[in-house]
C-alpha cells in the first residue's frame, strides 16, 4: 500500500515555498531526493502547448525557480521498476494542468500517518490553501492519478473516477466547488475551511455534525481559518455514504446495483 498527499488552489503559493515543502515531506518520510525536474515547453513539439520534463539537480531547480526560468516542478526518489520510493510535484495552470501541490510515498498509511499530519500541519501553518486531503492507494501510479483525477482512478467503491477530474479548472474549466461549497471525498484526513465547515448536511453544519459524534471523527484546528479532520478507517464508508446522500461529496456515486448472473439454459 501507499499514501498520498493534495493541497488544491495553491496558484499564490511560489515555486520556492513549494520547493521548501516538498523537502519537507521527504523529509518526514526519511526517504531522500535522488532527482528533481521542471516542465519546459518544446518548441518542435508534436502540437502547441507540448511540453517535457526536464532533468536537473536539487541545486539547479532551486537556481531555475529563483530566477523565474521555471515554475512547475517534481522531486523524485526512484530505485528499480517502482514508478517512485516517494515524489512531490508542484502544478501551476499551465502544461495542461491546474494548481495543486501532491505528494506520494510507498509506505503504507498505518506506518507514516502520524508524520504526514505532521508535515501537513506544518505546511497549513506555513502556507495558505483551501483543502487538502490524505488518502491511501494501491501503488504509486494510482496515488499519483489520484491527486489531480487523472486515469479514472477511484479510491472507493462509491466514487465517480471522472467526476473531480471534471470539477478541476484545467482543461473542463470547471467550478472547482471543493473549494469551498462541497468536499471531494472524505478520506482519512482532510484540510478543511470555515465554508466547509458551514456546509449543510440535514439541518446542521458539517462541522457540529462532526463533532456531534467520536464516531464521525476528530475535529482540530490547525490555523484561525483552517481544520483538521481525522477519521477512522472502519467509518469512512458509512460517513462517505452520509454525506454522499446529502448531495455535498463531488465524486460520490450511490452503489452500483449488482447484475444478475444468467441462468445457462
Amino acid at each position: 500500500m501507499c499514501t498520498g498527499a493534495a493541497f488544491y488552489h495553491t496558484g499564490h503559493i511560489g515555486p520556492l515555498e513549494a520547493l521548501e515543502i516538498g523537502c519537507a515531506f521527504f523529509e518526514s518520510t526519511g526517504i531522500r531526493i535522488t532527482s528533481a525536474g521542471y516542465y519546459e515547453y518544446l518548441e518542435n513539439g508534436d502540437h502547441e502547448g507540448d511540453h517535457d520534463i526536464m532533468e536537473v539537480s536539487l541545486e539547479k531547480l532551486r537556481a531555475l525557480l529563483a530566477s523565474g526560468k521555471a515554475t512547475a516542478f517534481w522531486l523524485h526518489n526512484q530505485q528499480g521498476t517502482v514508478p517512485w520510493n516517494a515524489a512531490f510535484e508542484y502544478q501551476t495552470d499551465g502544461f495542461g494542468s491546474f494548481p495543486h501541490m501532491a505528494a506520494y510515498c510507498n509506505i503504507g498509511i498505518d506506518r507514516i500517518y502520524g508524520r504526514l499530519t505532521g508535515w501537513m500541519r506544518q505546511t497549513a501553518e506555513r502556507v495558505r490553501f483551501p483543502y487538502g486531503i490524505l488518502y491511501t492507494a494501491e501503488n504509486m501510479t494510482d496515488a499519483f492519478y489520484y491527486a489531480a483525477g487523472y486515469n479514472f482512478t477511484t479510491m472507493f467503491a462509491t466514487e465517480n473516477g471522472s467526476a473531480f477530474n471534471r470539477e478541476t479548472p484545467g482543461l473542463y474549466n470547471g467550478q472547482a466547488r471543493y473549494v469551498d461549497k462541497m468536499l471531494r471525498m472524505a478520506y482519512p484526513c482532510n484540510l478543511l475551511n470555515m465554508e466547509h465547515l458551514k456546509i449543510e448536511l440535514g439541518g446542521i453544519a458539517l462541522g457540529d455534525w462532526i463533532q456531534s459524534d467520536p464516531k464521525h471523527g476528530i475535529l482540530s484546528r490547525v490555523r484561525e481559518d483552517l481544520w483538521m479532520w481525522e477519521v477512522e478507517a472502519g467509518q469512512l464508508e458509512e460517513i462517505n455514504r452520509i454525506l454522499g446522500e446529502a448531495g455535498i461529496l463531488v465524486a460520490w456515486r450511490p452503489p452500483q446495483p449488482k447484475k444478475p448472473r444468467r441462468k445457462l439454459p
